[in-house]
C-alpha cells in the first residue's frame, strides 16, 4: 500500500512520514491524502493512526481492493503554533487475503 499527497497518485508520501508544515494555534487544517492498494492483495481491517493528541484521523478506509484508491483525510488543529512545523509518523495496520 502506498500513500499519495494527490489525487494522481504522482507525489509519494516515503516512510509513512507527513509534514503538516505550520498551523496557527487554534486554526483547523485538513490535510487528505489518497492510499491506493498496488499489490493484487484485499486488504482489509485496515487502521490509520498519528500519535499525537491534537491531529485526528478524520475518514480512512477499512478496506481496499487490489489497485483501488481511497481518500485519507487528517485533521490537526494545534494549541500552539509550532516554528518549525509537524511532522508525525502515519502507523498503518491491516490483513492481506490473497486469492480472495
Amino acid at each position: 500500500m502506498k500513500i499519495y499527497k494527490n489525487k494522481d497518485l504522482t507525489e509519494e508520501i516515503k516512510d509513512n512520514t507527513l509534514d503538516f508544515g505550520i498551523v496557527p494555534a487554534g486554526e483547523l487544517k485538513r490535510f487528505t491524502y489518497y492510499v491506493y492498494n498496488e499489490k493484487e492483495a484485499y486488504l482489509k481491517n485496515l487502521k490509520f493512526e498519528i500519535k499525537h493528541d491534537e491531529v485526528r484521523i478524520a475518514e480512512y478506509p477499512t478496506e481496499l481492493k487490489s489497485k483501488e484508491t481511497k481518500r485519507l483525510i487528517i485533521e490537526w488543529k494545534p494549541s500552539i503554533t509550532l516554528k518549525s512545523g509537524l511532522r508525525a509518523a502515519l502507523l498503518v495496520t491491516g490483513i492481506e487475503l490473497w486469492g480472495a
